[in-house]
């Protein structure tokens, strides 16, 4: 072997031990960033059934309760009273759960007197309102619920007039206290359907 090439070796092997004590199996290993998709590519993953959502968008979100719908229902049998059906929906596009508390309210002063059904049944009021928010009935979704409830009329005649739906917020902020006016006649059966589509 020629001087030089020895000379050229122990070179070469010096470089590789300066290279291997200059490297740390310590340092983190850098991942390249992934590209965001572009509009294109997002949805040619939205037709493979590949769910793709803006992050940040979809965190801001804001949850919203909102009655969709309300039935009600005027029953003789088996107790006399009404009936009544409330569907919220959730439009937002949240991670956050809509929440609340639903109480209902049917009364009349046909007889001259105040004559009031309460939902839930043990709820206490304090004048309009109910003395614990959170003894209504507790909505907690991130689409839909549904809520069914019976307000029993204490009387063996006459009917209810109106119909109050009171929505708290779950920090016990009132988000609504509508009345509806119910139309009944007293004929057992009567059924009427609303589609407030509010948000509360």
């Amino acid at each position: 072997m020629s001087r030089l090439t020895v000379v050229l070796m122990f070179v070469f092997l010096g470089c590789l031990i300066v290279a291997g004590c200059t490297t740390s199996s310590d340092e983190p290993a850098v991942k390249p960033e992934p590209e965001p998709l572009d509009e294109e590519t997002a949805a040619a993953a939205r037709t493979r059934g590949v769910v793709y959502r803006d992050r940040d968008e979809a965190a801001e979100a804001t949850p919203q309760v909102v009655l969709s719908e309300m039935t009600y229902e005027w029953r003789t049998s088996p107790d006399r009273g009404v009936h009544v059906t409330l569907n919220f929906t959730n439009p937002a596009d949240a991670y956050e759960r809509a929440r609340g508390y639903v109480f209902l309210i049917a009364e009349t002063t046909r007889s001259g007197s105040l004559v009031q059904g309460v939902y839930p049944w043990n709820t206490r009021m304090d004048g309009n309102l109910p003395e614990d928010y959170t003894d209504g009935t507790h909505l907690l979704y991130r689409e839909s619920q549904q809520v069914r409830a019976f307000l029993p009329y204490p009387r063996s005649d006459g009917h209810f007039e109106t119909l109050k739906l009171y929505v708290f917020h779950e920090n016990g902020k009132l988000l609504t206290n509508r009345t509806y006016e119910l139309d009944f006649t007293g004929a057992p059966g009567e059924k009427r359907t609303v589609n407030p589509g509010f948000d509360l």
